[in-house]
């Protein structure tokens, strides 16, 4: 993200904290409500949104040749995602934790481990080793087609992304009568959304006051707050288009204080996704005998404590291993294997009609 990206730092840190506080509501009242399940499904919605806005510019950035954007893009996410994802699915593997705070304690099968160290539970079915994993999948999925939409749009209007956005939600109806494995395609419309932001967002200058931006988020909530448990993708989509207009908008938030809690919740927010379930259990459930005032501390401790650790320890490394990986020289590399390889193929396939002639 831009420095200056405060709007969407105010968006990402208002959806972990949908997430988690869904979860939090459920472990006080001991279970599963409408609202809070809402509440936890409309912030992976807004995380879809955000992602989409902020990979295009990613890759905007970048502007290397097409094949060396692609590499870079693939190898900074895997190394953005997957080494803190499955840090913590071995570390609910071997401390034996369950996937939700209100879930029972159970042994899991192979299949499930690998299926999540690999978010790749959507092809598999397998039940993830934490609930928070279901959206990483399909996330990792629309990785693999994001270089491509950059692409296709990067010099077209904002007409061209809505149109895209448009098309997709004939494919997305169509999706689960093909395959439940295509779940990406279900939430293309959502992702497209962001991808309309970008382009919205790179042909005008926001207008409106910063100061609406946060009534925006909570006007445009009904559209899919009021949806049922059931059949309720139309409202996914409606609600993701409608942040995604709206993200272009708004001027910078300038308040101080704001921006700086923001920013700070949104810096690990990747590690409060993964974690705070563990933490939920760990301080109201295994620790159900000790005091109310000594759990509330406890979770504060590893709510807090645990994504800033696994950040600097993990998460941030790892992002810096990616970005020097796709350095100038490791880019040229890559380009020289895949045409070594190229040509490679063409004198074996060149040599072989020669043999046939």
């Amino acid at each position: 993200m831009r420095n200056n990206d405060s709007n969407l730092d105010f968006l990402r840190a208002c959806a972990v904290l949908c997430v988690a506080g869904s979860h939090l509501m459920d472990v006080q009242l001991g279970e599963h409500t409408s609202f809070s399940w809402h509440l936890g499904q409309m912030g992976v919605l807004a995380f879809f949104v955000h992602t989409s806005l902020v990979l295009m510019r990613s890759l905007e950035r970048m502007r290397p040749t097409a094949h060396g954007m692609v590499t870079s893009f693939y190898i900074r996410r895997f190394f953005r995602i997957y080494p803190l994802s499955m840090l913590c699915v071995l570390a609910i593997y071997w401390l034996h934790l369950p996937p939700h705070p209100l879930s029972a304690v159970r042994p899991w099968t192979g299949v499930e481990l690998i299926s999540s160290l690999g978010l790749i539970q959507n092809l598999t079915y397998a039940a993830p080793l934490a609930s928070v994993l279901w959206s990483l999948p399909i996330e990792v999925d629309m990785y693999v087609l994001l270089p491509f939409f950059y692409l296709l749009l990067r010099r077209r209007s904002p007409w061209a992304a809505l149109a895209c956005w448009a098309a997709s939600v004939p494919a997305a109806l169509a999706q689960p009568q093909v395959s439940g494995r295509l779940d990406v395609i279900g939430y293309a419309p959502c992702f497209l959304a962001g991808i309309s932001a970008w382009r919205l967002s790179a042909r005008y200058r926001p207008r409106l006051a910063a100061a609406w931006w946060p009534v925006t988020m909570l006007a445009v909530s009904p559209l899919w707050m009021a949806s049922s448990r059931q059949d309720n993708m139309f409202y996914r989509w409606a609600f993701c288009l409608a942040l995604g207009l709206a993200i272009p908008c708004f001027k910078e938030i300038a308040s101080k204080p704001v921006n700086t809690a923001s920013k700070l919740i949104a810096r690990y927010s990747y590690g409060i996704y993964l974690t705070h379930c563990s933490a939920m259990w760990i301080a109201f459930r295994a620790c159900a005998r000790v005091p109310a005032l000594l759990q509330w501390m406890l979770f504060a401790i590893l709510a807090a404590g645990a994504p800033v650790l696994l950040y600097h320890a993990v998460e941030n490394p790892m992002i810096r291993v990616g970005s020097s990986l796709t350095a100038i020289r490791w880019r040229r590399l890559l380009t020289f294997v895949s045409s070594a390889a190229f040509h490679s193929s063409a004198t074996r396939k060149a040599d072989a009609s020669n043999e046939l002639t």
